[in-house]
């Protein structure tokens, strides 16, 4: 469990905060909720803490005053800052003292949830991030790109953080670049990391973060429109890390013009990120032809009780094969593991098999490829989901009853005010432990998993139905549409409204 601490000097506030979110659904529990900041302070110091949410204004030692006490003590612990005041000043000076956010009252449960559920993924990395690259790394600057890549920022929000820490968004353009390497390779990562800034200068800027001490992520923005494109830009480099023995592969999303378009470069280049384990030394995505609703359904009907041979042959043939193969790919990788960089760790026989992919590098060249024809990726696949199709079954298999139970309430969507509270009282458990037992079965904390499930539904709802999107929020179980609206932008890259009306549009070709 993670621990958090609430200090605010309005009681209302403080036992607000204790019951705005689920916190066991996280895995945190409250050490102590207070009025008191310097009670808070003298806890802070003598506990693991990991999380400290503060009000800025409290009278004795007030929110700033705090966060520069507990970072100068434990800068590990991540700091959120509340207000009642949109104060630029106070938020600069909040964000320059450490805190990871600044948030204003009245609260928004949701916009809270979104802060914790990011600080959360962060923290069980970090001691080995700390240990490899130093105590640095999850600075302001590297919780900012994380969010604006992954579309979390309002345009406001983008171009005021952006001012604070002086990033350029008028840029000529803007690259997302996954970088990895294989399991122990975090001392080369931290050499590539080394090399790729020897280079920037002059010719690139960039901005990055760790998500894991294998994965790198950065944006890439040229300096003048005469520099040469991203890819043409890392091959050199990436090719100067292979001479020095420096194993990465990086898979470069398409360059955007606009800074707001930055996520759109990631999710291209995240989808392809798991061609890492097929031997290519890198992938540069181009703009990929999207592929009709009707063909994403045939190549998504395949459910292990038929030939696929028979599901896929048709979309093969009329769609590029590659990305019909990338596409069942991904979408099989993603039952086995929320991020395809888990895979090598959840299920190394899938990895391994991935090696054997049409595209993979000839024997003893790391940088030509074999040709590969349409017939070839059609058989690979099929090999790739008879191989995987017993090893998803016992997977399925395993899970604890309890996390059977928990899945089968959350895809009945009968009960909108669902929790993990509420459903361990049902099976006579702790919220802890079911906490505990639901993420070391399938690789989600729970407050996840009930969001995945529910966007799942709503893009149905919207796709098959006719009902109101603020009813479809309601049934879901979203506190606002606003929040929907932008939890949904962030998942389908798309709005609600834009979403059904691209599958209308597509159900009538």
């Amino acid at each position: 469990m993670y621990q958090a601490v609430i200090v605010d000097d309005e009681p209302l506030i403080v036992d607000g905060l204790v019951k705005a979110i689920e916190w066991a659904g996280f895995h945190i529990e409250l050490g102590l909720a207070t009025t008191d900041p310097q009670a808070a302070l003298d806890y802070i110091l003598a506990n693991p803490v990991h999380i400290v949410i503060t009000d800025v204004s409290m009278p004795g030692l007030n929110g700033l005053q705090l966060i520069q006490a507990v970072k100068a003590a434990k800068p590990s612990v991540f700091c959120i800052v509340l207000s009642a005041y949109d104060n630029f000043e106070y938020a600069r000076t909040a964000l320059r003292y450490g805190a990871e956010n600044y948030l204003l009252k009245p609260l928004d449960p949701d916009e809270l949830s979104d802060t914790i559920s990011q600080i959360i993924s962060h923290i069980q990395e970090r001691e080995q991030l700390n240990t490899t690259y130093g105590r640095s790394m999850m600075t302001f600057r590297n919780a900012f790109t994380e969010q604006w890549l992954k579309n979390l920022l309002s345009n406001g929000e983008l171009a005021n953080k952006a001012q604070l820490l002086g990033i350029n968004l008028d840029a000529p353009s803007f690259t997302v670049a996954v970088f990895s390497c294989p399991r122990g390779g975090e001392t080369q990562m931290s050499r590539f990391f080394d090399l790729l800034l020897q280079y920037l200068p002059g010719h690139y800027t960039g901005n990055f973060y760790f998500e894991t001490p294998l994965r790198l992520v950065g944006v890439l923005s040229p300096i003048s429109c005469r520099e040469p494109d991203a890819g043409a830009f890392l091959a050199p480099i990436l090719r100067a890390a292979a001479s020095n023995g420096i194993r990465i592969f990086a898979s470069v999303g398409p360059a955007v013009q606009d800074s707001c378009q930055v996520h759109q470069s990631f999710h291209q280049a995240d989808r392809f990120s798991f061609l890492e384990y097929t031997g290519l030394p890198f992938v540069f995505c181009q703009e990929q032809p999207g592929l009709e609703a009707s063909t994403r359904k045939a190549l998504e009907a395949y459910d292990g009780g038929r030939d696929p041979g028979s599901c896929f042959q048709e979309p093969f043939a009329r769609f590029d094969p590659a990305l019909c193969c990338y596409y069942i790919l991904s979408q099989r990788i993603a039952m086995f593991c929320k991020k395809e960089c888990e895979l090598q760790d959840r299920n190394p026989e899938l990895a391994a098999t991935l090696a054997l992919l049409p595209l993979s590098p000839k024997s003893g060249d790391s940088t030509s490829t074999q040709d590969a024809l349409p017939q070839d990726y059609l058989d690979f696949t099929i090999r790739f989901l008879k191989d995987s199709d017993p090893l998803l079954a016992r997977m399925q298999q395993s899970m604890y009853p309890m996390v059977d139970a928990v899945i089968k309430t959350i895809h009945e969507f009968s009960d909108k005010d669902i929790s993990l509270k509420t459903l361990a009282a049902r099976l006579n458990v702790t919220p802890s432990y079911l906490g505990t037992v639901f993420h070391q079965q399938t690789g989600y904390y729970f407050n996840d998993y009930l969001t995945d499930a529910r966007l799942k539904y709503a893009a149905h709802l919207l796709e098959n139905t006719d009902m109101k999107i603020k009813d479809i929020v309601d049934k879901i179980g979203f506190s606002s549409q606003t929040y929907f609206n932008r939890s949904f932008k962030r998942y389908f890259d798309t709005s609600p409204i834009q979403y059904r009306r691209d599958k209308k549009i597509g159900a009538l070709h």
